[in-house]
Parts: structure tokens; sequence; C-alpha cells
């Protein structure tokens, strides 16, 4: 725990998290192919700029921990993001990102099923592009948080995760679970700020605000991009398809 403490009006003790996606990676090799294992893909070139821009912006946060998902392209991101602090980032393998099912991914043939993998997210026993259950996912990461939360040692956590998992961990801020999965989006190494407020003796949780969502330090305002996370990804796998 830091010297930084923030105190709510009430009195509460007030607790912040930085949620971060990955900088950008492609799921496409450079013969045009889909990769083999998209868990493994490390951040492009602009993926490690858009993270070093980030951690450069946020360089006075007070960070006390640390917690990235344990695939290659959220550490390497939290690296950048941290470098210079001399805080550990602790891989996590509950906060990894949802996977589908490889024979799906590899019988699509209208990308539009790419593009809008998250859409029916909010129907019970959906699951994402054929594989892991968006229910499932969701109760799998909201333990994995709490058990984050339930360590009183730190007041200002950086989270570094995905697309996917960063929708959940905000609808646990919202109350709204899955039933806004499919509204929010999440730009590569964006960054949105929680607050949560707990009681200072029994440690209840009394409030929980959004207080920032998919702030991306490199587009603040979004200028240069009016795709969806999965509409990129899309457009890239339609693009390397084409003859050249």
């Amino acid at each position: 725990m830091t010297d930084f403490l923030r105190t709510a009006f009430d009195g509460s003790r007030r607790r912040r998290i930085y949620l971060f996606r990955h900088g950008d990676v492609s799921y496409v090799d450079d013969a045009g192919n889909r990769v083999a294992d998209p868990k493994t893909v490390p951040l492009t070139e602009w993926g490690r700029e858009q993270a070093t821009r980030t951690g450069q912006a946020l360089a006075n946060i007070p960070f006390d921990r640390a917690v990235a998902s344990s695939y290659p392209r959220s550490q390497e991101t939290a690296r950048l993001i941290l470098e210079g602090r001399g805080l550990e980032v602790e891989p996590h393998d509950r906060f990894v990102e949802f996977n589908g099912d490889p024979a799906f991914r590899n019988a699509v043939t209208d990308l539009n099923e790419i593009a809008y993998s998250f859409r029916h997210a909010h129907v019970p026993g959906a699951r994402y592009n054929g594989g892991d259950s968006f229910e499932e996912v969701n109760a799998r990461v909201v333990a994995a948080l709490e058990e984050v939360i339930a360590d009183p040692e730190w007041d200002t956590l950086a989270l570094v995760a995905h697309g996917g998992i960063n929708r959940l961990v905000i609808g646990w801020a919202l109350d709204t679970g899955l039933s806004t999965f499919c509204a929010l989006d999440q730009n590569t190494c964006c960054v949105n700020v929680i607050d949560f407020d707990e009681h200072p003796e029994t440690r209840e949780i009394s409030r929980k605000t959004l207080r920032a969502v998919n702030v991306t330090v490199y587009d603040v305002v979004k200028e240069g991009n009016h795709l969806l996370s999965l509409e990129q990804i899309a457009t890239r796998l339609r693009a390397k398809a084409l003859p050249a």
C-alpha cells in the first residue's frame, strides 16, 4: 500500500482500478493466413507504441499493484505501460480472453460472424464462436476480480486484460453483468477507470463508479477510429483475403 489514499465524502475508503486492454496485435500472419494459435500473438510495433504512450500519459498515477492476463500480449502491454516503476506484473490465468472453437473459426465464410461475435452475449447459454460460455467466463472473471479486491494492501491497481474480459469487469462495476456486454467497446490499449468505496471497518463495498471508459491516449475523441474493435479484426481478415 502506498501513502496515497482516496477518501469519499462519507469517509469510505475509495480504491481505484485502471483497467487496460492490451495493445494492437495481428491475428493474420505475413502470408495472409490466420495464426494457428491466437493466444500467443505478440504486440505489433504499433501496439508497443500505444502501450508506451499510454504509460507516459499515466506517469503520475501511483500504481501499487499490477495484474495482467497471462497471455503474452497482456504481459507485454503491462510491462510497457509500467516501465521504469519497478512494479512486478502478476500473471493471472483467470483474466485470459474468451476462446472460440477453432473449427468454428476455420469454417467462417461470412466475416460478419467475426465482426459481431459478441451480439448474443446476453442470451442465456450463448457461446463465443462455438467455444467459451459467456456466463461461465463472466463467473470466472468476477470471482478473480473479487479475489484481487479482497487484498486490502493496494489502493491503485493496474489490470491489463482483453476486450471481452474488460466488458465483464465493467459489467461488474455497473451491476449489469452481460446485459451491457455488447454495448461496450474496447479499443486496443484503452484505459477504463473504476472506483469502488469500502466501509472503513467492515470493508463492505458501498459504491462502484465507472469514471472513464475506453479512453485511448493516442486518439482521445476517436477521430480516426469509427470501426468497432471486432470490426477492425474482420477488416484485416478481409483485406488479407483479397487477391494481390
